[in-house]
């Protein structure tokens, strides 16, 4: 019994050994950095625009994206719209559940102020019953920023 788990240990470790695939690191460096303009807020959701911006600042700069000044090209955001749905609850005893549907516009213009990429970016939050939208904006901003960070990642301009 000895000798076949020692056979098959070794046998695991010449398959690992001679395996084809590495793992590179790439050091997290993008090709494309950023300026941010402050995001213009067309909803009727408050402060909805600076929660935005705070999203969108952690998530450029943590993946080396985020540009202090003068940069080649500009990230503009603008909250679009919202919508709200009932999460039906699950029981009569528990509180109502409601989803915030954020929709945000993003463009990047280079340094002549051309617009060399758009798109829209969709996600949510959830709040409870006797909440404000408001209470969700923050969950809906960080998912609607991630997309956007690595939509701009992926980006070769």
């Amino acid at each position: 019994m000895c000798r076949i788990r020692l056979l098959t240990l070794l046998l695991s470790l010449i398959s690992i050994l001679g395996c084809g695939y590495s793992f590179v690191l790439d050091g997290g460096s993008s090709t494309i950095r950023v300026t941010l303009e402050p995001s213009v807020n067309q909803t009727l959701l408050r402060e909805a625009g600076m929660i935005l911006d705070s999203h969108l600042e952690t998530a450029l700069d943590s993946m080396g994206m985020l540009e202090s000044k003068d940069s080649v090209h500009t990230l503009q955001c603008t909250l679009v719209s919202t919508s709200r749905q009932t999460i039906t609850s699950s029981s009569l005893s528990s509180d109502d559940r409601y989803r915030l549907n954020i929709s945000v516009s993003a463009t990047i213009i280079d340094a002549q102020g051309k617009k060399v990429w758009s798109s829209t970016f969709t996600d949510q939050g959830a709040y409870s019953e006797g909440g404000q939208p408001e209470d969700a904006l923050d969950e809906a901003c960080s998912q609607v920023s991630l997309q956007i960070a690595r939509a701009v990642a992926s980006l070769s301009l």
